[in-house]
C-alpha cells in the first residue's frame, strides 16, 4: 500500500467519523422527539410512563448495538491501518533493497570499464596512466557517497514508516479510548 493509499484511507475515516457523529445527534434528536411526543400525547400518567420506560429500553438497546459496531468497525480500520503501514514499510524496503543491487551492477560495470580503461591507458603511457588513476578514483568515491546515500536514504524511509506506524497506533489507542468511553456513557 502506498503512501497516497494511506492518505486516502484516513480520509475515509474521517468522514466515517462525521457520519457517526451525525447520527448520534439524529439519534439524541429522535430520543427528545419521542419523548416529548410522549409526554404531550393524551394518554394517562401510568401508560405514559410504560410508553417511556419501553422506549428508553429500545433506544439503550439500540445505542449497545451502534456502540458494539463502530467497536467492531474501528478495530477493523485499525487493522487495515497496521497492514498498510507493514505493506508500506515491506514496499519501501523492497525498494531499497534493488537500488542497493542496481548500484552493486552500476559498481561492477564501473570497474569493468575501469579495467578495461586501464588497459588501454597502460599501452598509451604513464600520463595517461595517472590521470585514469584519479578518474577511477573518483569513481570509487562517487560510488562510495551513492551507496552511503542509499543507505541514509533507507533508514530515512525506515524511520518515517516506523513514526507513522506510531502515529496511526495512537490514534487507533485514542480511537478505541473514545469508543470505549462513549460506550460506557
Amino acid at each position: 500500500m502506498s503512501l497516497f493509499d494511506l492518505f486516502e484511507a484516513r480520509r475515509r475515516e474521517y468522514e466515517r467519523k462525521k457520519r457517526l457523529d451525525t447520527a448520534g445527534k439524529l439519534a439524541v434528536g429522535s430520543i427528545i422527539g419521542a419523548a416529548a411526543g410522549i409526554l404531550f400525547a393524551p394518554k394517562s400518567g401510568q401508560e405514559t410512563r410504560a410508553d417511556i420506560s419501553e422506549k428508553s429500553k429500545e433506544l439503550a438497546q439500540k445505542g449497545t448495538e451502534m456502540a458494539k459496531d463502530t467497536a467492531e468497525t474501528v478495530q477493523f480500520r485499525a487493522y487495515e491501518a497496521g497492514e498498510a503501514v507493514k505493506n508500506t514499510y515491506q514496499d519501501l524496503k523492497l525498494r531499497a533493497s534493488l537500488k542497493k543491487e542496481d548500484l552493486k551492477d552500476d559498481i561492477e560495470i564501473a570497474k569493468a570499464k575501469a579495467n578495461a580503461i586501464g588497459e588501454i591507458v597502460r599501452d598509451s603511457g604513464s600520463e595517461i596512466k595517472d590521470e585514469l588513476k584519479n578518474v577511477g578514483d573518483e569513481v570509487k568515491d562517487a560510488a562510495k557517497e551513492v551507496g552511503q546515500e542509499a543507505k541514509e536514504s533507507a533508514k530515512e524511509v525506515k524511520e518515517e514508516a516506523e513514526k507513522s506506524a506510531k502515529k496511526i497506533g495512537k490514534e487507533v489507542e485514542k480511537s478505541s479510548k473514545k469508543i470505549e468511553k462513549e460506550a460506557k456513557n
